[in-house]
């Protein structure tokens, strides 16, 4: 199978946050997945977890020879390994990876979405798809417009890169 494109989102708000995105970066490129560039990292407050400590967030662009459906397990396998719990619930997490895009394929399963339905609606996840590939369109549309329609929220730079 080519190398595909894709974006995935990463998120940490409990323990060493950074070392939680750093790690997760390592264990895709062990899973096989190539890290082509990483956004910077953005501090935002947990949406919808009270006083949960805040987040900090990121994303890769990615190039891949698994399918979306074997990304997205990585991803799942790569959380559990780093300590995530699911609950079912809104939680605070060590590390959340999200399969954002992948390529210019389109999914609707209970399990995987494509392109991700949040994209949208969150601005630590679509802030960090503009700093990586300004040109990107998400279902035809620029990333830089459906950043600008997204109310802003409380997201600061990170010092430093991630890596």
């Amino acid at each position: 199978m080519p190398l595909k494109t894709a974006y995935i989102a990463l998120g940490s708000n409990l323990g060493d946050r950074i070392g939680h995105l750093r790690a997760a970066l390592d264990l895709l490129e062990a899973a096989g997945v190539h890290i082509d560039a990483v956004s910077p990292v953005y501090q935002n407050p947990a949406v919808g977890l009270g006083q949960a400590p805040d987040f900090l967030n990121a994303a890769a662009r990615v190039r891949t020879s698994l399918s979306p459906e074997e990304l997205l397990q990585r991803c799942l396998d790569i959380e559990t390994r780093l300590g995530r719990v699911r609950s079912g619930q809104p939680a605070s997490r060590s590390i959340d990876l999200d399969l954002l895009l992948y390529g210019n394929a389109q999914r609707n399963t209970p399990h995987l979405q494509l392109p991700h339905p949040r994209i949208g609606q969150r601005d630590f996840v679509a802030r960090p798809l503009v700093d990586l590939d300004p040109g990107l369109t998400v279902s035809g549309k620029p990333i830089q417009e459906i950043l600008d329609a997204i109310p802003p929220g409380q997201l600061t730079p990170w010092p430093g890169p991630l890596r």
